[in-house]
């Protein structure tokens, strides 16, 4: 028996360490997982997702006035009357009285001339305008996701090259010296080496603090850490292709963009309270019955009534005029506001796509200066070895290189932030980007 628990416990004890990754292993975290925590556990999201639920519960609201309207009461009351004092003189045994009273009513809107269609369809356009303020919340939020990831990828690249750069100038401090010690240098060269590997040393502990500094600001969007322990972020390897034409992108962001969904929704639902307003100058009509058990002492009496209604105001000291006025200026605005947006949307694809392709450009040129820097330094690396190059040349040549390696790191992160402005900008992820996203 006590085999069998023993085998039990270590059985426990293997799926448990199978589980959980071993104590210091980095957990990687990728773009796409980035993006569902961001997606799950952003505040500000949260914040957009109860906006719709408060303009769907205001639907609610406003669609109540469509439904009968019960209402049932029950009161009691001690009263006194002159009558009573009368009869009391005349040999009532007292002067005041108990009522009992118990009614139930029922009304019924029957028509109000778009009073309550109006406020209605105004509701259900705010609905719809908060849904598309909450599409429009989520891109945002990708695309700070995105940002922020390929920022953090670009400084961790920047880490690596500073520390490519820190490395080499150890080595070059150690041939100075080695130099200087059998007198083929002078201690200029020595000295000069030092601060190379100095500067060195700074170039990387700036690169290591911004790459903490992205991070955190990833986290931030995510909502929080992605793991408890230490991780890493999965590189992009291919970078989606630069997609060749504008025009249909502009095209496509006019139709696509959750904002001119909103105004739209915004434009309906300023109709339907201009609508309501309007309503305000015609009666309502509506039907109502009611019940009621009432009287002095028991039984009660019995009585009902039921008709049908109409309400007309008349005269409201011009507050129906008013409700009209500034109704129909705000149609009037946010139409407006829809043709404002149209243009800046065409601004921002337009933006989006010129910094993309030049940041294209930028790639290929920087890596055509890396190729060149990197030879440059392989010579004056060679000539100082043998004796024929100075300090100065091998130094240049290092900052050359230093420069170049990070001249292509920055090119390419920034390309891929180019892009996901673009999709930000379209109003949605391009096919090609897919790629990237894995």
């Amino acid at each position: 028996m006590t085999r069998v628990w023993c085998g039990v416990v270590l059985l426990v004890g293997l799926l448990c360490l199978a589980a959980f990754p071993a104590a210091g292993a980095e957990q990687e975290l990728t773009l796409g997982g980035a993006v569902s925590l961001a997606l799950e556990q952003n505040p500000t999201l949260e914040a957009y997702r109860q906006e719709v639920a408060q303009a769907e519960g205001r639907v609610t609201q406003s669609t109540s006035r469509w439904w009968p309207q019960l209402t049932g009461s029950a009161g009691y009351s001690r009263n006194y009357s002159e009558s009573s004092r009368i009869a009391s003189l005349e040999g009532s045994s007292s002067d005041s009285y108990n009522y009992y009273q118990t009614d139930l009513a029922v009304t019924q809107k029957i028509y109000d001339f778009g009073q309550t269609g109006g406020k209605v369809e105004a509701s259900r356009q705010e609905l719809s305008a908060s849904r598309h303020d909450l599409v429009t919340q989520r891109e945002k939020v990708v695309l700070e996701v995105k940002a922020q990831y390929f920022e953090v990828l670009k400084n961790q690249h920047l880490v690596k090259v500073a520390n490519k750069t820190l490395a080499s100038q150890a080595k070059h401090v150690e041939q100075a010296k080695g130099f200087y010690n059998t007198g083929l240098r002078p201690k200029i060269d020595v000295t000069r080496a030092q601060v190379d590997l100095a500067n060195a040393r700074l170039a990387l502990i700036t690169a290591q603090y911004n790459r903490r500094k992205a991070r955190v600001a990833l986290e931030k969007v995510m909502g929080k850490r992605p793991y408890p322990g230490d991780y890493t972020l999965a590189d992009i390897k291919i970078s989606p292709p630069l997609p060749p034409r504008l025009p249909p992108l502009v095209a496509e962001a006019l139709k696509q963009r959750p904002e001119a969904s909103s105004l739209q929704a915004g434009i309906q639902a300023a109709q339907g309270r201009l609508t309501s307003a309007q309503g305000g100058y015609w009666p309502s009509f509506d039907a109502g019955a009611d019940y009621e058990l009432a009287n002095a002492d028991f039984p009660l009496d019995k009585g009902w009534s039921a008709g049908v209604f109409l309400t007309w105001p008349l005269f409201s000291g011009f507050l129906t005029k008013g409700q009209v006025n500034e109704y129909r200026a705000q149609v009037r605005q946010r139409q407006a506001q829809l043709k404002e947006l149209e243009l800046s949307i065409s601004e921002q694809v337009e933006q989006a796509w010129l910094v993309l392709k030049e940041s294209a450009e930028r790639i290929e040129v920087a890596e055509t200066a890396r190729i060149n820097a990197e030879e440059n330094f392989r010579l004056a690396q060679g000539r100082y070895e043998a004796g024929v190059g100075d300090a100065i040349e091998f130094t240049d040549a290092q900052v050359s290189l230093f420069d170049a390696r990070s001249a292509v790191v920055r090119a390419r992160y920034d390309y891929l932030q180019a892009f996901a402005a673009l999709e930000r900008a379209i109003g949605r992820p391009l096919a090609a980007s897919r790629v990237a996203s894995r």
